[in-house]
């Protein structure tokens, strides 16, 4: 090895053990500590509704969010799956996006770790019904998937879902109000939207 290839190793190497002493941690245990946080499990995480977003360029959406309730961090990654249902409880035939359209971004999923009592979120969103509504959602069901190709769901009745344009259009299958795009698992509000 060279003389000049021996130098720029060993400047490369200062920075990185003075980080390691200054945090009080070595970058092995960094990356043992980031190992040992799993995948949060169902009974630990809460889905509730966001904050509210206005309705904008003839799209509406719903933000939620998923709450660590249990003693330890967890992580959560990816798109979850949402499937919208009626007041009887029939499915509405929606056609399903990862992201994109007006609101939510078209960013790829990042893993989010969350201690406890910390919230991820999720952006639901659609374009309206220009030829009317012909059935509102009032429940939605969302799936994240686990570590070993698992999901764990929760169902959760909420009102508002028809009143914030969540609803099945009339026109048929391919009318533009009848693609719902899902944002994936993000860790601020902010990072579900689109930023165009």
């Amino acid at each position: 090895m060279s003389r000049a290839v021996r130098a720029v190793l060993a400047a490369a190497a200062v920075p990185l053990m003075i980080a390691g002493c200054s945090s009080g941690i070595g970058m092995a245990q960094h990356a043992r500590a980031a190992i040992r946080i799993g995948r949060c499990p169902g009974r630990a995480l809460v889905l509730r509704p966001g904050s509210y977003v206005s309705p904008a360029t003839g799209e509406h959406a719903v933000m939620y969010a998923l709450t660590n309730r249990g003693a330890a961090a967890c992580t959560l990654e990816g798109y979850p799956q949402v499937v919208l249902t009626d007041a009887t409880g029939a499915v509405l035939p929606f056609r399903y996006a990862r992201g994109g359209g007006a609101y939510v971004t078209s960013a790829g999923p990042v893993t989010v770790v969350l201690a406890h009592g910390a919230s991820a979120y999720v952006l639901v969103a659609k374009y309206r019904c220009d030829l009317g509504i012909e059935n509102n959602a009032t429940t939605i069901r969302l799936t994240l998937p686990t570590t070993h190709g698992a999901a764990f769901a929760w169902r959760e009745a909420v009102g508002i879902l028809g009143s914030m344009g969540l609803s099945y259009c009339r026109g048929g299958r391919h009318d533009p109000g009848q693609l719902v795009a899902v944002s994936p698992v993000e860790p601020t509000q902010q990072a579900t939207a689109s930023l165009h």
